[in-house]
């Protein structure tokens, strides 16, 4: 494996000077002169979304110890990481040593902490496993995005006081939305289109995905944050946050946040893993899109919308496939313990929406939560998806709805249910109430989701029925007698 370390003359180069190496070589030592990054490309430094510095709220998960007990929401009051471990650096120090990563990445690399990583383009891995230390940071210039192909994986294992950043090149100030593309994960486990095999959205060269294995593993996310990803690299097409194409249950996903991101935080095509401790905070679409025959679960997520983006869409949107509603394997996946917050007064209705079943998938969600909505609590379209709910496919259970607006439909139909036929659906099933207020604080950029300990939260809990879902004996995604884990070290609402 190769171990890529910082070269030596970096750590003096004046601020907006970075070191690198040359885009050919991945090879390096205190000899490389390097190849400065142009770190001029990017947003306007002007836009006032700003950029996150850190997250130093009260921890409250036990593996995590946070140095700051504020959580400050001026981005100017904090510009380091408490958190990081001696020796890594910090990717808010325009001072660090930094270094380009190649176009390409072909053998068995590893990124070290002690630089950050600098991604200046499209960078494929292929037919090698990418590994990166526990608080190591990547920023993406324009343009860029990081791509595990389906020959390869990535080992990105953080921890809960070491979390892997992939954020902005921009300095902090700067950031906004866009200002890289994101993270894809190419896999090889099955998708529903016809020739079992796609091409990955919002590239110009777009890579392949799909086959015939359930078990393909892309790879490790653990302790991951995503920051200001979704560049059109394509116009009219952008990336999400992460985005896992046909990625098989051997890939491993847990505690990862998806933090302010121009399109999905979160989007699946086929394939289906098991998925805990999921944040999708400021996305300006869908907080997760999942398609064409993904069958995994998610467990304990947490979904804020930023009250001042109007294209903030559904917390859950979920189809099977825009040409064939029937195709399988079924769009099915599980949800339990989730925290919905939608935009609240002033949002857009026509977009903060709890949830949108759609394209005859099917849904199951558990012991959730939905508030601050601003549109419809959840809405259902097209034809095939009643079809799927008179067949028992969309079982909701164990879930309240504290402000939304009434159950309701999109598309043009015409429809074989009304809008009250489809709210009494989901309400009459066990354990579902309107109305409910778990007391949680749902402000931007400091909220506090876990619901009171007097609340109807405690005990509410039903059992999901599937032994990859913990059968929890409350409702949203902390427990009211627990640690509160949105507020670990590893997290970040600052914008």
């Amino acid at each position: 494996m190769q171990r890529l370390t910082k070269i030596a003359f970096a750590l003096s180069l004046p601020v907006g000077a970075y070191g690198c190496t040359d885009s050919g070589d991945n090879e390096t030592n205190a000899e490389d002169t390097g190849t400065p990054v142009d770190t001029s490309a990017g947003t306007d430094p002007t836009d006032p979304s700003g950029d996150p510095t850190t997250n130093p709220s009260d921890p409250s998960d036990p593996s995590t110890t946070d140095t700051d007990p504020t959580n400050p929401t001026d981005p100017d009051t904090t510009d380091t990481d408490p958190t990081a471990p001696a020796g890594c650096a910090d990717g808010d120090d325009p001072d660090a040593p930094r270094m380009a990563l190649d176009a390409e990445i072909t053998e068995d690399t590893m990124l070290t902490c002690d630089t950050v990583w600098v991604l200046a383009g499209e960078t494929y891995v292929r037919g090698a496993t990418l590994t990166l230390e526990p608080g190591t940071t990547v920023v993406g210039q324009n343009g860029s995005a990081l791509v595990i192909d389906t020959d390869a994986t990535i080992e990105a294992a953080g921890t809960a006081d070491a979390p892997i950043i992939f954020t902005s090149s921009q300095p902090v100030g700067s950031r906004a939305r866009q200002d890289w593309g994101g993270l894809v994960l190419l896999g090889l486990a099955e998708v529903n289109l016809p020739t079992g095999v796609g091409l990955a959205e919002g590239f110009a060269d777009p890579p392949d995905y799909g086959g015939t294995d359930p078990a393909h593993s892309c790879g490790t996310l653990q302790y991951v944050r995503v920051e200001w990803a979704g560049f059109e690299l394509v116009v009219d097409n952008e990336l999400n946050g992460i985005t896992f194409y046909a990625c098989g249950t051997g890939t491993t996903v847990d505690h990862v946040q998806s933090h302010m991101g121009s399109d999905d935080a979160f989007e699946a095509f086929g394939g289906g893993f098991d998925a805990k401790y999921l944040i999708a905070s400021g996305a300006a679409d869908d907080a997760f899109d999942i398609d064409l025959g993904f069958t995994g679960t998610i467990q304990y997520a947490f979904v804020h919308q930023d009250p001042s983006e109007p294209d903030s869409n559904h917390g859950l949107e979920w189809s099977n496939g825009p040409d064939n509603f029937t195709a399988e394997p079924l769009t099915s996946p599980w949800i339990a313990n989730l925290t919905f917050v939608g935009q609240g007064d002033g949002g857009n209705a026509g977009k903060s929406i709890g949830f949108n079943i759609k394209q005859g998938a099917e849904a199951h969600i558990f012991n959730s939560y939905f508030t601050n909505v601003t549109g419809s609590a959840g809405t259902f379209q097209d034809e095939a998806t009643i079809t799927v709910a008179e067949s028992d496919g969309i079982v909701v259970e164990g879930s309240f709805w504290g402000t939304a607006g009434a159950f309701g439909h999109q598309g043009d139909g015409p429809y074989s249910w009304d809008d009250a036929m489809w709210g009494a659906y989901i309400l009459d099933q066990p354990g579902n109430m309107e109305g409910v207020d778990l007391g949680l604080d749902a402000t931007w950029t400091t909220p506090n989701i876990k619901p009171a300990a007097d609340s109807a939260a405690v005990g509410a809990g039903v059992d999901p029925g599937n032994p990859a879902l913990d059968a929890t004996t409350y409702v949203g995604a902390v427990d009211p007698e627990g640690d509160d884990w949105t507020q670990a070290s590893w997290t970040n609402y600052n914008i």
